[in-house]
């Protein structure tokens, strides 16, 4: 679980909160490039713009969902197993799922395990087929998440006090993704 998570906040760190792999958009929160279905999805301070050559943009709007501003890590977006995509808040345990063929928008409020009485949001996700499960990084708790496929349950993995390492804390968000990855030396 440690490697896969690890591998996880690798990749994060390439496509997570780093805003200069994201096409260059003032509104623009996170990126994905969906190569299965040749598409890009965007998370945009409006909802989701999904961005394909065969048709014009598609925004979905996102009932309910809220987010913190900077100082924070934004929200992220994920890409599902089925196409679909998989939206955090960084503020509440709820995730929005868009499916990826009709486009409807759920919202699915997670159960968590511990931290029940916390602002617990997710500032990055993926999913890892290797577990069956999203991986998501709580920046506020300093926490790793797993929440099952069906996104109904949050289970606390991992703390990791990404602000204490001896190197000094992190200056922007993909740092957090980077330091997942790295071997703890403190």
């Amino acid at each position: 679980m440690r490697n896969a998570i690890a591998s996880i906040f690798a990749a994060l760190a390439v496509a997570g909160c780093e805003s200069s792999t994201s096409p260059s958009v003032a509104t623009m929160l996170a990126y994905q490039a969906d190569t299965a279905r040749n598409r890009s999805v965007w998370l945009t301070r409006e909802g989701v713009q999904i961005h394909s050559a065969a048709a014009q943009p598609v925004t979905i709007a996102l009932p309910g969902w809220i987010y913190a501003g900077t100082p924070y890590c934004p929200p992220a977006l994920a890409l599902g197993p089925k196409g679909e995509v998989v939206v955090t808040s960084n503020v509440i345990p709820t995730l929005w799922r868009i499916d990826g063929e009709t486009l409807a928008v759920t919202a699915h409020p997670l159960s968590l395990d511990v931290d029940r009485d916390k602002d617990v949001g997710f500032a990055a996700v993926v999913y890892a087929a290797e577990e069956g499960a999203f991986i998501a990084y709580s920046q506020t708790q300093r926490s790793v998440w797993k929440i099952d496929a069906p996104l109904k349950a949050a289970s606390r993995v991992a703390t990791v006090d990404l602000d204490r390492p001896a190197t000094g804390r992190p200056k922007d968000c993909a740092s957090y993704a980077r330091r997942l990855s790295q071997p703890r030396t403190d």
